[in-house]
């Protein structure tokens, strides 16, 4: 299989932090810098009217600019943000822009290593199965002998209220009788888009906007709470997803 070769930008207001990455970065034969800014507002004009970048590496603390913002105004043009900081208490709010992974300075290099293997094998996993046509699902409907073809990445919810269940798409609501237990069981055994976060509540992960509390923030400006007994399974999710503290050894500081 062909490896693809994965763009990638560096925003940090520091020099020596983007040295220290891009060092780390060149490890990986198919990884390729095209291009680093220390000014964020650059990295917007650049970003902003280029071609869509695989990876983007950023820092959050900068001037003018932070990489919390930045990463809002481009992210319809990259496939991957990665940030990088020295400040554990943005995560939630990086989750919001639908980080990949959230770095700690200094960056634990295993730690780097693994990630960066992991965006790999996905962004590759996602090119080999772009084409795929048997990934869809069958739901009872809500009349006898009707049954709903659906497509996992375009279900946003599912939520049971008076006796059925409701699937939530990007191309509209459906209805059916089964019980939520059965449509979960229906879901790829091995698809991670899906958590349960309350009795009555299946979330697409990768619709998620931001979490606030004990409120969960979709696309399509769905607000799903966090049942009492789901709050830690959410909690392990997002520190999976984002929580990458870094070592003692000190690469950089900011």
């Amino acid at each position: 299989m062909n490896i693809k070769t994965l763009s990638c930008i560096i925003v940090d207001d520091e020099a020596f932090s983007i040295e220290l990455l891009s060092d780390r970065i060149s490890s990986f034969k198919n990884l390729k810098i095209v291009k680093t800014f220390t000014n964020p507002l650059e990295a917007l004009a650049e970003i902003g009217s280029a071609t869509e970048i695989d990876i983007l590496f950023i820092d959050i603390d900068m001037p003018d600019l932070s990489g919390l913002n930045l990463a809002e105004k481009v992210r319809h043009k990259v496939k991957y943000i990665i940030f990088t900081t020295a400040y554990p208490q943005f995560a939630l709010e990086a989750f919001g822009v639908k980080a990949y992974d959230y770095l700690l300075k200094p960056i634990d290099n295993l730690k780097f290593i693994e990630s960066i293997g992991r965006l790999i094998t996905l962004a590759n996993d996602s090119v080999s199965t772009a084409n795929k046509k048997d990934d869809f699902i069958f739901i009872k409907g809500d009349l006898k002998g009707k049954y709903i073809k659906l497509m996992p990445e375009e279900i946003v919810l599912i939520y049971t209220r008076s006796h059925m269940v409701f699937i939530e798409t990007t191309k509209g609501q459906f209805k059916t009788n089964d019980t939520i237990r059965n449509v979960e069981s229906k879901l790829l055994p091995s698809d991670k888009r899906f958590l349960r976060v309350h009795q009555s509540n299946i979330i697409n992960v990768d619709k998620i906007l931001k979490i606030e509390g004990n409120t969960i923030y979709l696309d399509y400006k769905w607000e799903v709470p966090i049942g009492e007994n789901y709050k830690k399974i959410v909690m392990e999710f997002v520190k999976e997803k984002l929580l990458n503290p870094g070592s003692a050894n000190r690469d950089s500081t900011t």
